[in-house]
């Protein structure tokens, strides 16, 4: 079932790019991630990633474009849970490090208000392809770096996405992008993604 939809809005993304061939630009990028998780108040940047994929930029006028991505994340973040032990006012807290790799689409829209640099902001939904999630701490019938199952990590992320982009003649692109997730990443916990990501790409 996530294969098909996930199919299905690959499918409805290039067939919008085919619509409007004449004002659209193809490319590709990669680079790295710095992600973790926001709980509560406090944002932890814990771990660093990779991303790779392939863009499309639709021009809508000199000043304003829409760009389309399908990109591979791979982010994750820290995080820890409380135990109640069987004996009064005691708990047991476990930490847990994630590696989460995604498929994400983003949709941002471009307003340039420099000829070449652009600010860029709008949403994405992204589908988890493979978690790992491991002990951080030798307590809990476990030893540092064990590998866990957790059933429940949230197979579908929204979020909302900002940044900045520079085009160069040679038609290179730099950018940088703040992902802000709206989605809790395990059901029924405070925790949700936080990423920056700074990646080189190429319209050809």
């Amino acid at each position: 079932m996530k294969l098909k939809k996930l199919t299905l809005v690959i499918i409805t993304l290039f067939g919008m790019n085919a619509f409007a061939q004449k004002n659209i630009n193809f490319g590709a990028k990669a680079g790295v991630n710095f992600s973790g998780f926001r709980s509560g108040e406090s944002t932890f940047t814990s771990r660093i990633g990779f991303n790779i994929g392939a863009m499309s930029e639709l021009k809508i006028s000199d000043l304003v474009s829409v760009q389309g991505e399908i990109v591979y994340n791979r982010r994750g973040g820290n995080f820890s849970i409380n135990q109640n032990l069987p004996y009064p006012n005691n708990h047991l807290k476990t930490y847990y490090v994630t590696t989460l790799d995604y498929i994400d689409i983003p949709i941002q829209g471009k307003i340039y208000f420099l000829k070449k640099m652009s600010v860029d902001f709008g949403p994405q939904i992204g589908f988890l392809i493979n978690d790992k999630v491991e002990i951080d701490d030798g307590i809990s019938n476990g030893e540092n770096g064990d590998e866990v199952e957790f059933d429940n990590i949230q197979s579908i992320d929204f979020a909302l996405t900002g940044g900045f982009s520079y085009k160069f003649e040679s038609n290179l692109i730099i950018q940088t992008r703040y992902n802000f997730g709206l989605t809790q990443v395990i059901k029924d916990a405070k925790y949700k993604n936080s990423m920056i990501s700074l990646s080189l790409g190429y319209y050809f």
